[in-house]
């Protein structure tokens, strides 16, 4: 299997992201497994192409990115659910996804 495309591995994180988000605005209990395990994958190739040190200075740049991504992705499906978007707890799950995946 050749390797994926940094572009399909933040895909991935993406989506993997945003079905953890919905499974936390939804009755049951959220599992961050798949999101943790892509988001590693994806900082791990990002942190290859980039550099260390290029990489530590463009990551808030990236997570701001991605942040706006996910909200526009999200707004859909969670106004059909009857939720509005939370901004501030979109961007701390992200981040605290992000961090999972650099530890």
């Amino acid at each position: 299997m050749p390797p994926q495309s940094l572009e399909s591995l933040r895909l991935a994180f993406k989506r993997a992201f945003s079905n953890y988000y919905l499974q936390l605005v939804s009755p049951g209990i959220a599992d961050p497994t798949e999101a943790f395990a892509t988001a590693e994958v994806y900082l791990r190739a990002l942190k290859e192409q980039l550099g260390e040190v290029q990489f530590y200075r463009r990551l808030d740049e990236v997570t701001t990115d991605l942040l706006g991504h996910l909200e526009q992705d999200l707004r859909r499906p969670l106004r059909e659910r009857g939720v509005s978007i939370d901004r501030e707890d979109l961007e701390q799950r992200l981040r605290e996804c992000l961090e999972h995946g650099l530890a």
